[in-house]
């Protein structure tokens, strides 16, 4: 057997990880651009901490703080823009999956004042970037240990750039930040790092131990705490517990990448406004039932420690997944189905799927 394991970023985890290492913050740059959204980085405390240990370090920073859910390329392009012009060679993304997915674009487009954004998506590796340092205040994407940066492009159609300078460089996790998300994005994040773990597994097939153990770690986590969570949502050590599972859980996929279940929810979240791990746990069973009628105990491996699809399926019925019930009409089927049998995950899933398992599978999330 022969495998690799490649993840980069220096993670500090716990409570204070940020006001305790800040020097860990001026090694990266001289000056930063802090990334956020308009909410959950100051609510959080997240970018009070980030500020104040700047300033024991006296470390300059500028603020660009208008990333929105499923970042666009035209927030990317204005940020980009702003950091070039305050001279900052740091960026600092604080938030959820989508500040920190949009801070590694923006440290990627800003190093390459000559090229478009769109010109990034060519061989992605080519280019420089400057460096990226990720403080989550979710438990759901993991992107502050992945490589991975997905935005909205121009015509609202969501896509992934990945570049191994995308990796953070440091990483900083304080279950603390995550206290203040509510149980509608506790459930959402905790069930994007559920269907992470789970395809990324998928997709490994035990190929590389190391990535099946943990995809088995995060899935057993997160089905073991989440509810507890939901009944105590100050407990520090049971919000500590499912954002390590969700850090594991981009550990796999920033080795394995997602399945076809995540090009199938994007629609979902730029046009329906369901968020992406929710849109992810509509589709995810279906894809699985249909992996296992020839690779039955691939999907069984897979989602450990679930003792069955079925079991699986009502763990996601629990937290209100197949109530969303959002209406898709018989064109966006068709172009939704198009688009997923033409991503780069379609590739890499196994399974005989087409263009109508696709249309069908929209269909039933459409309730009809």
């Amino acid at each position: 057997m022969m495998w690799r394991y490649y993840m980069p970023t220096a993670v500090f985890f716990g409570q204070g990880s940020v006001q305790k290492n800040s020097e860990a913050l001026s090694e990266a740059g001289t000056k930063a651009l802090l990334v956020t959204g308009k909410r959950s980085a100051r609510v959080s405390g997240a970018l009070h901490d980030v500020t104040k240990a700047l300033t024991v370090q006296k470390m300059s920073y500028s603020l660009f703080d208008e990333v929105e859910e499923n970042p666009s390329f035209e927030t990317i392009r204005r940020a980009a823009m702003l950091m070039n012009r305050e001279a900052c060679d740091l960026v600092i993304a604080i938030g959820g999956g989508s500040p920190l997915d949009a801070g590694k674009a923006i440290a990627m487009l800003a190093a390459n004042e000559n090229l478009s954004i769109e010109q990034l998506y060519d061989d992605p590796d080519r280019w420089p970037a400057y460096s990226t340092i990720a403080v989550p205040t979710t438990s759901g994407t993991g992107s502050e240990v992945t490589q991975f940066a997905v935005l909205t492009d121009d015509e609202g159609n969501k896509s992934g750039i990945s570049a191994t300078r995308n990796f953070p460089v440091k990483a900083f996790l304080d279950p603390v930040y995550t206290t203040t998300m509510n149980e509608h994005v506790t459930i959402s994040t905790a069930l994007d790092a559920l269907s992470h773990a789970v395809e990324g597994e998928l997709i490994n097939a035990g190929a590389n131990p190391l990535v099946k153990s943990l995809a088995s770690k995060a899935v057993a986590t997160i089905k073991g705490t989440l509810s507890s969570v939901l009944s105590s949502p100050d407990d520090i050590q049971m919000r500590g517990e499912l954002q390590y599972a969700a850090m594991l859980a981009g550990m796999v996929i920033a080795h394995t990448g997602t399945s076809v279940v995540h090009p199938a929810g994007y629609p979902l979240s730029v046009h329906k406004e369901i968020k992406h791990g929710l849109a992810n746990s509509l589709f995810l069973v279906g894809v699985l039932r249909h992996v296992s009628r020839k690779e039955a105990r691939r999907v069984s491996n897979a989602i450990e420690p679930f003792a069955s699809i079925e079991e699986l399926e009502a763990f996601l019925g629990s937290f209100g997944v197949y109530d969303l019930m959002p209406t898709i009409t018989e064109e966006e089927a068709r172009d939704w189905s198009a688009a997923v049998v033409n991503s780069s995950h379609y590739k890499r899933t196994p399974g005989d799927f087409d263009r109508e398992f696709f249309e069908n599978l929209y269909k039933r999330a459409g309730g009809k």
